[in-house]
């Protein structure tokens, strides 16, 4: 199961409001965050040519609360068991998702619990609104690829949506605050600084990892867990509630399709294309992986 079937799961549990903002008590702070993913939706539809739905970030969950997932990953290798699904959703039954997570860990495999107050199925929360305007800038601008895959019914490769969502958090934010929000840009720069260090260490990790004997797997996550310790010290709320969990192998196979293209979208955006561009090239990407692997490869020697 990837993040399309999550969200189908997850909407159906957690419901939402359909009061109008006026009848929601919002502090100042979250009516500026409010505004600043309005204006976020008018730029994606208007400037980057992105589909969105019409209820995009209006509508409210119903009641603030964690949503809970289990993930799992053979102990010899960044792969899922057999006949097993990306992820178990355990709604807020996090007492079941931690005995699931104890009987799987006695049996040597890998295991993470995440919990997240929301999903792509563009809900507003008060934990959301009241993120720094960067993350919240990220979180809407990469929920923007996985609605418009949607919207137009896109049969593109899974990791990249997440991919490409990844860059559209990290180098649209930057254009839209460079044009109409300045006063974001410094703040923008050190998240995505951030976001391409914790990249770099998660691929490099599941390059050096693969394959790699038991016995020194949980000494090089040891390492690794310091890497990101430090590299969290100076992240900002929503990088933290990102990234801050023990990373084993299956914390890598619930990142790894964040980084996977990532660095192929940029550097094709950084040799001249613009961010329409960009937009159009993900929306005709092959179906299969290996075309679409092949596509960006392509593009990127160019």
């Amino acid at each position: 199961m990837n993040r399309r079937k999550f969200i189908q799961n997850s909407i159906g549990l957690i419901g939402f409001s359909v009061l109008p903002n006026a009848l929601i008590k919002t502090p100042t702070s979250e009516k500026e965050s409010l505004k600043l993913i309005r204006q976020l939706k008018e730029y994606g539809e208007d400037e980057l040519n992105l589909q969105l739905k019409r209820k995009f970030y209006k509508r409210w969950l119903k009641k603030e609360q964690q949503l809970t997932y289990l993930y799992i990953s053979r102990p010899d290798s960044i792969l899922l068991p057999p006949k097993s699904s990306s992820f178990t959703f355990f709604g807020t039954d996090t007492l079941g998702a931690k005995e699931k997570a104890k009987e799987l860990s006695d049996e040597g495999f890998d295991t993470l619990i995440y919990r997240t107050s929301g999903t792509s199925a563009t809900l507003l929360t008060h934990h959301l609104l009241n993120y720094p305007p960067e993350a919240i800038m990220f979180i809407v601008l990469h929920e923007m690829s996985h609605v418009h895959r949607e919207e137009l019914k896109l049969k593109i490769p899974y990791p990249a949506e997440e991919s490409f969502g990844e860059f559209l958090g990290n180098y649209a934010s930057f254009e839209f605050a460079n044009r109409y929000r300045p006063e974001f840009l410094p703040a923008i720069v050190k998240q995505r600084e951030i976001q391409e260090k914790i990249y770099i260490l998660l691929q490099e990790t599941e390059t050096q990892l693969q394959g790699l004997e038991l016995e020194l797997k949980s000494k090089r996550y040891l390492e690794v867990q310091k890497v990101m310790y430090e590299l969290l010290k100076n992240a900002n709320a929503f990088q933290k509630d990102r990234y801050n969990y023990g990373i084993n192998h299956a914390y890598i196979l619930r990142n790894r399709f964040y980084y996977k293209w990532y660095p192929d979208f940029k550097k094709i955006y950084l040799s001249g294309k613009s961010l329409p561009n960009m937009v159009d090239l993900y929306s005709n990407l092959p179906e299969s992986e290996a075309e679409t692997a092949s596509k960006l490869k392509l593009l990127v020697k160019k």
